[in-house]
This record gives C-alpha cells, sequence and structure tokens, in this order.
C-alpha cells in the first residue's frame, strides 16, 4: 500500500506543508453581493426573474475558458466559477431545471469530456454525509464514485476540482466553511484540486441551534440539509436565490467556488505559460 505521501505525488497534488498559508477574512459578516447578471444567451422562462441579462455580454462569455461541472445540481459551484470566470457547461443524471449555464442530463461518468479547458466534479456524498449515517447503519448502501471521477479527470490531463464532505475519500483536500465567508451557515466541505492551494486557516463556524422543522429566525445560525425550514432565510445567506429547497439542500454557496476557481485560473494561465 502507497503512503500518503506518494499518493499525493502520483495525484500531483500538494502536502500541507508546501502551502502557504491564507488569513482568513477578518469581516464577521458578508456583504450582500449586487443582483447577478448573465449573458442574455443563458436566458431561460425558469431563471428569467432572478437575474439581470446582459445582450453585450454574449461574445465575451464565449471567449471564456470552458469549464465542465460534473453532478452539477442547481448550480451553487457553477455559478462560483461563472463568477470567476469560466464558461459553465453542466451535466447532472438527473433533470435540473434551474442550472443557470449550458446543460445536459447525461451520466456524469460517461459523458465526453474532450473539448473544456478545466473541469469542476460534486459526486454524489451521502456515502459519506452525517445526514445519511441513520440510513447506512440502518443497511443502506451509496454510490461511491469518488475513486472513479478522479480517475476520469486525471485522465483528461487538464485541471480539476473534486467536491465533497468531510469525511468523503478525498485527497489533500481543500476545507472551506460558512464562516470563512463571513456566512451565518454551517455547510464545510472538502475540495481536492490537481493543482496548489494554498493553506486555508478557517475560522471556528459559530454553533448552531438548528432543529429539524422548528421556525428559523434571521438570528438562527442555520444548516441548510434535507427538510429544513427557514428557505427565505437559506436563499439570502447561501447567495442562491434561483433554487428551490431540495436544490438548495445540495448546493454549495457560490462563494466556495468563486475563491476556488480564482486558483483554477491561474492554474490554466500556468499551463499555457509552459506550454
Amino acid at each position: 500500500m502507497r503512503s500518503e505521501q506518494s499518493e499525493l505525488a502520483a495525484h500531483r497534488l500538494y502536502p500541507n506543508n508546501e502551502r502557504e498559508a491564507l488569513s482568513p477574512p477578518p469581516a464577521p459578516e458578508i456583504h450582500p453581493r449586487k443582483r447577478i447578471r448573465l449573458p442574455s444567451s443563458l436566458c431561460k422562462p425558469s431563471l428569467r426573474t432572478y437575474f439581470d441579462w446582459e445582450d453585450s455580454w454574449n461574445e465575451d462569455y464565449a471567449k471564456r475558458p470552458a469549464l465542465l461541472d460534473l453532478f452539477a445540481g442547481g448550480g451553487g459551484a457553477g455559478m462560483g466559477y461563472y463568477l470567476a470566470g469560466f464558461r459553465v457547461v453542466g451535466i447532472d443524471i438527473v433533470s435540473q431545471p434551474h442550472f443557470p449555464f449550458e446543460f445536459y442530463q447525461a451520466d456524469a461518468l460517461t459523458y465526453p469530456l474532450d473539448g473544456f479547458d478545466a473541469y469542476h466534479a460534486s459526486p454524489p456524498c451521502q456515502d459519506s454525509s452525517m445526514a445519511s449515517q441513520q440510513w447506512r447503519a440502518a443497511g443502506k448502501v451509496y454510490p461511491r464514485l469518488i475513486a472513479a471521477t478522479r480517475d476520469l479527470l486525471i485522465s483528461t490531463g487538464k485541471p480539476f476540482v473534486i467536491e465533497n464532505v468531510p469525511g468523503s475519500p478525498l485527497l489533500n483536500p481543500t476545507k472551506l466553511n460558512g464562516a470563512f465567508f463571513g456566512m451565518r451557515i454551517r455547510r464545510t466541505r472538502l475540495f481536492e484540486t490537481s493543482f496548489e492551494m494554498p493553506l486555508i486557516l478557517l475560522p471556528k463556524e459559530e454553533r448552531s441551534g438548528f432543529r429539524m422543522g422548528r421556525p428559523v429566525t434571521e438570528d438562527s445560525i442555520i444548516t441548510p440539509v434535507g427538510h429544513f425550514s427557514g428557505c427565505a432565510i437559506a436563499r439570502k445567506r447561501m447567495e442562491i436565490n434561483w433554487m428551490t429547497q431540495g436544490e438548495l439542500a445540495q448546493a454549495i454557496p457560490p462563494a466556495y467556488t468563486e475563491f476556488i476557481g480564482k486558483y483554477l485560473l491561474e492554474a490554466l494561465e500556468a499551463n499555457m505559460e509552459n506550454g
């Protein structure tokens, strides 16, 4: 069995002692983002009222680096990459009518990967999630797709990101939480990257009194999982105004992948410079 160090080297990953420390932002509360503007070429009836649309952005958007978002869900991760500067195409085996970008309903593990500059994947997390722990204990078996997804993305030779929950078998992942971005939510996520990331010094999350089914107030620290209440507050906190309750329960705030996406763009630029 290979050591963790050799496993990291095999996947072009970096141990923590080779990362540069990055201090968390000092502001305890995130400043509300302005209403998001999208190229009018992306406009669809289900999203018309949630965004502002710009005819003049279509040509520039088409020239952006193309990112394929596998297991795309409702588009929380995809929106972050859009804000970071990517043109986004989403793939999910389930129809996603609220996904804000170009979308194809297909199996993420068999969809053709050629023609893209970078990749993001969020394989199902139920095999590692605390929310499904009781069902695993009762004998339910969930798919384990992280290893297959990693092998698929490595085969492209392009930069990639794999996102999942704490406890999932990601290699040397970067950890992000809501507190890092000043968001009053509990949503810790891990990001395995094929490129170098700084060491993140995460602030401690505030304690949550969240209980499933109980009313949520503006003062609550929310945990948007399962059949949570307080959907309007969750949309505001996560900066995802276009999703349903069920979509929010599976989503990550765009701020997470907007942050990751800036380093992904740097990796792309470095690859171009190195030929």
